[in-house]
């Protein structure tokens, strides 16, 4: 896919229109304007102004040009304040019964287990399979009906960023010694390995293999037909191996591992997150299968967490001295950015909730809804870096985001029959994919709930009051999200938006409500594990049993995940 003539002069036309509007004096605004070369051998007309521009433009500045304007559709937030508000203070009652003691005890436990069973699922970690390379992280030990005995790209950078934050919540310190430094440097010198195997996507010269999507578990080629290249592993492997490089920083620690201990951060920035950077730069803009590996087009979750990475690539660059790839880096977020917030179709008018494939609306083939858009969120947006919501469009704060999440409640509590028990009954409820699914776990018949969706719901919803107290910010309840807070507590569906001051007797009570139905998608969870706590990857719509590839890791960490913000949070909100 390429850029269109169209796009192009639309965004120099914002560009022109917005950088006035922005808050700059006017020496600044006309600094950003005036670098516009006159004459380029190598560029038409129409690119030159468009890449000066957003050459010119550092991540902060672009943010604040498409978010000065509150009426943008990109930037509808749910904490946006409005003229036509209603203020209330207090006189809010939930309709929601805490979690019982019983529950929490069941929580705690769970997240230990499911810990646990992540790292029985690493290579060199728990796992006691000896043909799992060190560092490889198992989609599933299932080896038939289905077979998910292979390592993917995306997986195991997911999972390995959760040993990171691990470390983090324990201040660097392993209380029940699961070696995690080691398990997650195994995996940077997994990573390595992997990037310069030649596979059916290309190679390493030409960097067309960074997008194969899977491998083998001994760290081979995985060489059978399969839905690739899948674009959002390399982005998603910066992510994770930066967040440790920031964590060693943060906690003054140095490598444990003899292979990285001697290269140093120097190393692993030129030898394994530069590539990745490379292949993003090279590659955004065109097509590839989504997360799901089902369809070919440009998809929401992979563009938006290549853009995180992208934004990560610029402190690492200039960090390192890297100024030639710096500015590639300035350019290639700049345009994804100014792609996903204005050409891409993400985010239309007409709807109120995010299209992960657009092209597949347009084909009028799915209604766009998906809980990967929800999942895009969460992966591209650190909440305490508070540049990322400026900078990288649909933070979780973005009205459509949680319209994304009421949208998909809405149709899944019809679609699953194990969720009609719940109806009219103020819960959440199980969780699949998108609408249209199909896929089984095993086969082609009709779709079922995921346990990475149901707790993915959960930790959207943590994850917004934790950000809410953290910043002592003002809840606005936005018209469209009004059903599900009069869903949840006393207040009145609205045609404008509700104004509930921060630490309000309403703000404690909605804020506590919202943490209650957060819980409510974890006691779905509970009802459908086994009595040891295994997971699957999915369970069934009709009678709840585990279905698909068991003891998932991705399932694992989903609910781990959700547990951690939701501790988060609730330290908040008792501080």
């Amino acid at each position: 896919m390429h850029i269109s003539p169209f796009y192009v002069s639309l965004t120099i036309s914002l560009l022109i229109q917005n950088v006035s509007a922005l808050p700059l004096n006017y020496l600044q605004k006309s600094a950003i304007l005036a670098e516009v070369p006159q004459s380029s051998a190598s560029l038409d007309d129409a690119e030159r102004p468009f890449l000066a521009l957003l050459g010119k433009l550092s991540p902060f500045q672009l943010g604040k040009l498409l978010s000065h304007d509150r009426n943008d559709s990109w930037f509808g937030s749910v904490f946006q304040q409005s003229s036509d508000e209603q203020v209330i203070t207090e006189g809010v009652r939930t309709k929601i019964e805490s979690s019982s003691s019983k529950f929490e005890l069941w929580l705690e436990e769970q997240k230990d287990r499911a810990f646990e069973r992540i790292l029985d699922n690493i290579g060199g970690a728990r796992c006691q399979d000896t043909d799992v390379a060190s560092g490889a992280v198992l989609a599933s030990p299932s080896k038939k009906r289905p077979n998910y005995f292979y390592q993917w790209v995306r997986d195991a950078a997911i999972t390995v960023n959760s040993l990171v934050e691990y470390l983090d919540d324990h201040h660097f310190e392993d209380p029940m010694l699961y070696n995690l430094q080691n398990t997650i440097e195994a995996y940077i010198i997994n990573s390595y390995k992997l990037q310069r195997l030649t596979n059916p996507s290309g190679d390493f010269k030409t960097l067309a293999g960074l997008g194969e999507p899977k491998f083998m578990v001994d760290s081979t080629p995985f060489n059978e037909h399969w839905g690739r290249p899948q674009r959002d592993g390399p982005g998603l492997r910066v992510i994770t191996i930066a967040n440790y490089i920031s964590l060693l920083d943060k906690y003054q620690k140095n490598f444990t591992t003899p292979e990285l201990f001697s290269g140093g951060l120097q190393y692993i920035f030129e030898n394994i997150i530069k590539p990745d950077l490379s292949y993003i730069i090279k590659y955004w803009s065109s097509t590839g299968f989504d997360l799901w590996e089902e369809v070919d087009s440009i998809h929401l979750f992979t563009s938006l967490t290549q853009l995180k990475a992208l934004k990560i690539g610029l402190g690492l660059a200039d960090r390192f001295g890297d100024f030639e790839l710096h500015k590639k880096l300035v350019i290639a977020f700049n345009s994804l950015r100014f792609f996903i917030s204005v050409d891409s179709g993400f985010k239309t008018s007409r709807i109120s909730y995010l299209l992960e494939t657009p092209s597949l609306v347009l084909q009028g083939r799915r209604s766009g809804l998906d809980i990967a858009s929800i999942l895009a969120s969460l992966r591209a947006h650190d909440i305490d870096d508070s540049e990322d919501a400026v900078s990288i469009p649909f933070p979780i704060t973005d009205a459509a985001v949680m319209n994304t999440l009421i949208a998909l409640m809405d149709d899944m509590k019809y679609r699953y029959p194990i969720n009609h028990e719940l109806l009219g009954i103020s819960s959440g409820f199980a969780l699949g994919r998108y609408p249209e699914d199909i896929y089984d776990g095993y086969g082609i018949s009709e779709g079922n709930p995921w346990f990475i969706s149901t707790a993915t719901a959960s930790e959207l919803i943590y994850k917004l009051v934790y950000n809410l107290y953290k910043l002592q910010k003002d809840l606005e309840v936005q018209p469209e999200q009004s059903r599900l807070f009069a869903y949840i507590t006393s207040l009145s569906t609205s045609e404008t938006p509700i104004y509930i001051p921060y630490k309000s007797q309403a703000f404690k009570v909605v804020t506590k409500s919202l943490v209650d139905y957060a819980d409510t998608f974890l006691a779905v969870i509970k009802k459908h594990v086994d009595a040891e706590g295994h997971m699957s990857e999915q369970f069934n719509k009709y009678s709840g049993y585990l279905e698909g590839a068991e003891d998932l890791t991705w399932s694992y960490g989903s609910f781990w995940s959700s547990l951690r913000w939701r501790s988060k949070a609730l330290d908040l909100m008792s501080s």
